[in-house]
């Protein structure tokens, strides 16, 4: 091996048991430092897996005895370091630096050490790398998802510990990879002003549905419930932010009258404090904020406000219309990984939005991994998508970032690998898809093109199409003709105005639930480039290497077949937490089935082997981005349609029982469609308001 020196390298880092060995193998044709695990040194480490890490005296004494070429280091979520990676700036022979490359040295001021091949430089820090690009030209910078080769060759003048440089780090992102996108905050227009005192609010979070856990959290009392105070203290930001609104000033006022209140909420960071930037994080994950109900108009304000509204002008009138442009904001902290890297590189050279790129990214990985990685769970799903962009006509590029990504694929991906469909007319023709590839991609510039085939009353498209989401398997046998499909995997992504995804709101889709399997990203782009710059080509390879280094990833987890990610215990706590707290309403049908699958292809994205806390929270914020897209691009506000009906049905029994077919009749459950009234039904049923005697087939309402 290439001994370092052991006495160079920081204590900080070998306190760590992030630690690999690695020697050089032949990947692609070229040479590549393959990292291997200290533990049982013929097992290949991964990243994101520390199970497959060690100790940096294990690493150094199995590096010394089987034959490997050094040790290495793995960033992590959980620890504290960051990596600058300057290539072929020094020379091996005389040792002289290029002046860029001193630059960034000097700028940094932390350890640095000459990298194995004497090549170029390590610089170590405190820090994280913000969201964005990692690779250009000669530079990286990565705080997670890679590993640095430790060589011990500490470049004198330099200091011999890691420094804290969060700041520096940042800076130098912005020079080599340009600004990183600031994370959205919620909308603010559709909040209204809350006129009540910090102690009126403070009492209804005690007095709600969870109101125990906010007490314990309010009072400091965390141990039991989170494996850190920092994570005890985002989960209090998060419930202040929805009691109080998007206000960080009191928010700050009222985290300091906590229990969780400490000296490092004060600590300064980035430019501003951790406290500050832990206010920023809560609202920008923020889906939506307690409205307090308003008191009912007594009979005189009533008929006044009806005079009043009569005699407004209309323009006037539409200045106090509902806000209907204000979209919910996207999630940037999902935006990581190839994915992530893939959407911030193309939406800097286009006007198409980010999340539209990131979401057709996932759907087209989740195709080529469809039959390779899985949940560790007993339903085993599939990470396959039916993504649709969702925008006004042309202005949000939706056609642009479904063309834009398929391309990519298609020059990255093996032929067999992808298999796209661009426009089926019927169930026979996505047979004659899968026959020539089990695996397909139905790829629709225009949902509108497919739901018009659906609507066809002979067709049986509609019901072939939403079977698949769920299942491999779809038969319909017919005195004319039998359509079978067997052991199929289908994804779908398309492109639809909100005009048309609203016209589908009607009983042919809604009963068969062919909504609620769809995952809706809403665009909301702006003019940038009248002619947009070609990418350059060299980040358009680095991007392609990110995505073969995910499939090399994938290939090596399922040299065995199929690979199961196992779910981290706080992982599953964060899902847990989300699930059972998820409120019950027609907008959170299958959101968990959609959980299912992100979290393995989360995963794979940031080449990790299992599904991390971190990952957890970006399924967690995609699904609750879902939950508010859902209720925003909904056209006949659905909850408040169910609400409606169950009064409807609670009336008509309390004049007496009635038959299944009377209640049905008087309550126009044909009018309102099953998938509504079976809501109903199921909603008075399990709250106890209603009940069905299978014997005399009467309905009752049961009240005091």
């Amino acid at each position: 091996m290439n001994s370092p020196d052991i006495e160079k390298i920081p204590s900080a880092l070998k306190a760590w048991p992030n630690w690999v060995v690695w020697r050089i193998e032949e990947r692609d044709g070229k040479a590549a430092k393959v990292p291997y695990n200290p533990e049982y040194p013929g097992q290949k480490a991964k990243s994101g897996a520390p199970s497959t890490w060690g100790t940096f005296r294990k690493a150094l004494n199995v590096a010394q005895t089987d034959g490997f070429m050094g040790v290495g280091f793995e960033f992590s979520v959980s620890d504290p370091f960051a990596g600058v990676d300057l290539d072929n700036c020094r020379n091996p022979e005389t040792g002289e630096i290029e002046p860029w490359a001193m630059d960034i040295i000097n700028r940094l001021n932390s350890y640095t050490e000459t990298s194995p091949s004497g090549r170029g430089f390590h610089i170590w820090v405190l820090g994280k790398v913000p969201p964005g690009r990692r690779r250009k030209g000669q530079v990286e910078m990565y705080s997670q998802g890679r590993y640095f080769t430790i060589s011990g060759l500490h470049l004198e003048g330099t200091p011999a510990t890691i420094e804290n440089r969060q700041q520096e780090l940042e800076v130098l992102h912005r020079e080599v990879f340009g600004e990183a996108q600031k994370p959205r905050t919620p909308p603010t227009s559709p909040t209204p002003a809350i006129d009540l005192s910090d102690q009126e609010l403070i009492d209804r979070a005690h007095q709600a549905t969870h109101g125990e856990t906010f007490a314990k959290l309010w009072g400091g009392t965390w141990q039991e419930d989170y494996p850190s105070q920092s994570e005890a203290t985002a989960a209090l930001l998060s419930k202040l932010t929805f009691w109080f609104g998007p206000n960080p000033e009191r928010i700050d006022r009222l985290f300091r009258q906590s229990g969780l209140m400490r000296d490092k909420w004060d600590r300064p960071q980035s430019g501003s404090t951790w406290g500050a930037l832990e206010i920023q994080r809560a609202i920008s994950r923020a889906v939506e904020f307690y409205t307090p109900r308003q008191r009912p108009l007594d009979d005189a304000s009533r008929h006044e406000k009806k005079r009043q509204d009569q005699e407004a002008p209309a323009a006037e009138k539409e200045k106090f219309k509902p806000s209907t442009t204000v979209i919910p904001a996207w999630p940037q902290e999902v935006m990581t990984g190839a994915a992530g890297m893939f959407a911030r590189a193309y939406a800097a050279y286009l006007e198409t939005p980010e999340p539209f790129l990131f979401m057709n990214y996932l759907t087209l990985l989740g195709h080529v991994l469809s039959n390779l990685i899985t949940l560790k769970s007993e339903i085993s799903p599939q990470p396959r998508l039916f993504s649709v962009n969702l925008g006004e006509s042309a202005d949000t590029r939706k056609s642009t970032s479904i063309n834009i990504t398929a391309k990519f694929f298609l020059e990255v991906v093996a032929p067999g690998e992808i298999a796209p469909v661009w426009g089926v007319g019927s169930a026979e023709g996505l047979v004659k898809a899968f026959i020539k590839n089990p695996r397909a991609i139905l790829i629709q510039d225009e949902l509108k093109a497919i739901v018009q085939k659906m609507k066809i009353d002979t067709s049986v498209l509609l019901p072939c199409v939403n079977t698949l989401f769920e299942s491999n398997r779809f038969h319909s046998l017919t005195k004319t003709h039998d359509i079978k499909i067997d052991n199929a995997e289908l994804c779908l992504l398309a492109a639809s105005t909100l005009d048309t995804y609203r016209n589908i709101f009607t009983p042919q889709f809604l009963d068969i639930g062919f909504i609620n399997r769809l995952f809706i990203v809403l665009g909301d782009s702006e003019r940038k480039f009248s002619i947009p710059a070609p990418m350059p080509e060299e980040e358009r390879e680095s991007l392609r290497r990110d995505l073969l280094e995910v499939l090399q990833f994938v290939r090596e987890l399922t040299t065995a077949g199929r690979y199961s990610l196992p779910i981290d215990a706080r992982a599953q706590e964060i899902f847990d937490e989300w699930y059972f707290s998820l409120e019950k309403s027609t907008f959170t049908k299958r959101l968990d089935t959609y959980g299912h699958r992100f979290l393995p292809l989360l995963a794979v994205n940031e080449i990790a082997a299992t599904i991390t806390p971190e990952i957890a929270e970006r399924t967690v914020a995609l699904l609750n981005y879902q939950l508010a897209a859902r209720k925003f691009a909904d056209p006949i506000d659905a909850d408040n349609a169910l609400a409606k009906l169950e009064e409807k049905i609670r009336r008509l029994l309390a004049n007496g029982p009635l038959q299944k077919r009377d209640l049905e009749k008087y309550g126009h459950k044909f009018r309102v469609g099953s998938y509504l009234w079976s809501m109903a039904i199921k909603n008075l049923t399990t709250a106890e308001e209603i009940h069905f005697d299978a014997k005399t087939k009467l309905y009752r309402w049961l009240y005091e």
